[in-house]
């Protein structure tokens, strides 16, 4: 089999830095589960890894295709997580051809501590991603897809077992394929991000979209934080708070295009939906607030169903969304015992879309401050209401900038001051008095933010295959705060990131591309783009070098000074690059190097990395050196 060639960064060897786990293992399908676990003797399953795995242990998995049932019963601690992630951003794919059929790929069962990122966890015949009465886990980056039931289920059946969970940056897509007919008339389908009888969760930053099922829900739980999801055309619903209570749900980018492969009955999914259907664990939804979302295109708006234990909207607060052009009616809410709840401050876009329907107006919801543009409020109207168009930036677009408000605005300072509840609008911007209706604030903000983040530096590749290439840099500064990244290949933007990493699954081998990546903030603002990084992948030549054998010839107060024995290669050695850390002081044809400038009595570790003509790579051993004490005289003048 042939070998991939894989880029060599500084990210790969971060754990060899002055960092706070007990352990690296490693997991390979060349290993061995009677192996030690180290790079050059790694394991061959990540379940044994995890069975070995200790406080503050990394796990990292070597790039190829794993047919494994991964089970992970692992527990760190809070100050020692347990991360299990690919190696140096390699491609990692754990794929459930094989697990049985009512089996997740993976599981994260009692784990806690426990960080799982960075994996494609594909094709599994159940759930892709379970976690069971976790607690303090963590999971990261994930792109799931292609399983029949759900793609990320995380939960309990009892309250008080599974806590403190985070869901973030993962993408799930094409999930629930059990009813990829649209057969299940009389539902129970899954959803695709499901947190359930969970205390204390955090859902931010996921794409999830066509999937067969409900995109994300939040089911018998209480004080889960939802926000800056992208969400669309899922099945049913895209975003559904079920018997959940204390919830969050802010500066999530929900819309619907219409894709007749996930239209319910011919009608698109409902935007954002509230319900308590009925289960063993009732925890009617209450005390709930949905703030700074854009809903664009989806049947309903906002929704409310009153059907199975119904139980009303109680100490609710819809408060500064945007909604826009819905199918049906742009809110929804159905006739209940409604107690103590709020519709204000939110931009209704309705133009096509039939009038709101609401069968209890006075009856526990109050609507008030509310932008009506096209039909009319109907029973929802109130005397504090603006009824014109909301100048939008693009609107009928699917981006979430396309729905800020332009200058000349009518919901321009027209809304109820809600300080304490609404600081920031969907783009992170802190709002002030007087505020703006809807999920942008443009006239009364606090001082505009102009300033764009800083450029990212230090692009560089980190591994690649045939059809991919991954690449990743320093995180950007900003005076506020850094959003995102631009991704751009050839001068064409082909990806937004969240994280410093992004992996090109669209390249060709042997074809030349040049990416830079360019910061963004929640205010729009863009850095200038990095400086271009080019890159040719070929397998030609796809055998790293040997190891260098590092050792530490000379050490002083203020400089260390290393040789190495040479590393050899099928092509040749072009390069030594040296590395303090996780930082490269130094690159040479020699194999000898001096380190000025350093501390004295300080303690740093080193690597060698020998780099051939076509750019693969093989690290040292780490030495760690300890400085010498300063001398008397040296301290005299300190």
């Amino acid at each position: 089999m042939r070998r991939a060639r894989y880029y060599f960064s500084t990210l790969a060897i971060l754990a060899l830095g002055a960092t706070a786990h007990a352990a690296d293992r490693y997991v390979s399908l060349s290993g061995n589960d009677a192996n030690a676990g180290t790079l050059a003797a790694p394991l061959r399953t990540i379940t044994q890894a995890a069975a070995l795995a200790q406080p503050g242990d990394t796990i990292h998995v070597r790039a190829g295709v794993y047919n494994e049932r991964v089970k992970i019963y692992s527990k760190g601690t809070a100050a020692a997580r347990i991360t299990f992630k690919p190696y140096n951003n390699e491609k990692v794919t754990l794929d459930g051809a094989t697990v049985p059929a009512d089996k997740a790929i993976v599981t994260l069962n009692e784990t806690q501590y426990v960080d799982f990122s960075g994996f494609e966890v594909r094709n599994g015949p159940y759930i892709g991603i379970l976690g069971w009465l976790a607690k303090n886990t963590r999971i990261l980056n994930n792109d799931v897809h292609g399983t029949v039931r759900g793609g990320i289920w995380v939960g309990a059946e009892t309250v008080g077992y599974s806590s403190d969970i985070t869901v973030s940056g993962n993408s799930v897509h094409n999930t629930v394929l059990e009813n990829q007919y649209h057969n299940m008339g009389g539902g129970g389908w899954a959803g695709a991000v499901v947190v359930s009888v969970t205390e204390r969760a955090t859902i931010t930053d996921n794409r999830i979209w066509n999937n067969d099922g409900e995109g994300l829900i939040s089911l018998r739980s209480n004080h889960h934080v939802v926000r800056g999801n992208t969400i669309w055309d899922n099945f049913s619903v895209e975003l559904y708070i079920d018997n959940s209570r204390f919830a969050t749900v802010d500066r999530n980018l929900v819309y619907n295009t219409g894709n007749p492969r996930y239209l319910r009955n011919g009608n698109r999914a409902a935007g954002i939906a509230v319900a308590n259907e009925t289960n063993a664990n009732m925890n009617p939804s209450s005390d709930n607030v949905f703030s700074n979302n854009i809903v664009v295109g989806t049947r309903w708006g906002f929704y409310y169903g009153a059907w199975e234990s119904g139980g009303g909207l109680r100490n609710t607060k819809v408060v500064n969304n945007t909604f826009y052009g819905t199918t049906d009616a742009i809110v929804e809410i159905e006739n209940d015992a409604h107690a103590n709840s709020v519709v204000q401050n939110n931009i209704f876009f309705g133009t096509g879309s039939p009038s709101p329907r609401y069968t209890g107006a006075g009856t526990g919801v109050t609507y008030a401050h509310n932008l009506w543009y096209g039909g009319t409020a109907g029973s929802a109207a109130s005397s504090s209401d603006v009824l014109a168009n909301p100048m939008f930036a693009n609107p009928g677009g699917t981006a979430a900038a396309d729905y800020k408000i332009r200058a000349g605005s009518a919901a321009v300072a027209k809304a109820l001051n809600l300080t304490g509840i609404v600081a920031n609008d969907h783009f992170g911007a802190l709002r002030a008095t007087p505020f703006d209706i809807g999920a942008h604030q443009l006239g009364s903000s606090v001082a505009a933010d102009t300033v764009a983040p800083s450029i990212p530096v230090n692009l560089r590749a980190t591994g690649g295959h045939a059809t991919s290439v991954s690449i990743a840099w320093n995180p950007s500064t900003d005076n506020v705060g850094v959003t995102g990244y631009i991704v751009v290949r050839n001068g064409v933007q082909i990806a937004t990131v969240a994280a410093t990493t992004f992996t090109d699954n669209t390249s060709s081998e042997g074809k030349m591309y040049a990416y830079q990546v360019i910061a963004t903030d929640a205010a729009g603002n863009r850095s200038a783009p990095s400086v271009a990084l080019p890159l040719a992948w070929s397998s030609a030549d796809a055998e790293a070098p040997s190891a260098p054998a590092a050792r530490v010839a000379t050490v002083t107060s203020t400089s260390v000074e290393m040789r190495w024995s040479p590393a050899t290669d099928n092509v040749g050695v072009a390069e030594y690059r040296i590395y303090r850390g996780s930082t490269l002081v130094g690159n040479t044809d020699k194999r000898r190097f001096l380190d000025r400038g350093l501390k004295p009595k300080t303690t740093y570790t080193y690597s060698v990395v020998a780099v051939d003509t076509a750019g693969n790579a093989t690290i040292s051993d780490t030495l760690t050196v300890t400085t010498k004490a300063a001398t008397k005289a040296r301290a005299a003048r300190r």
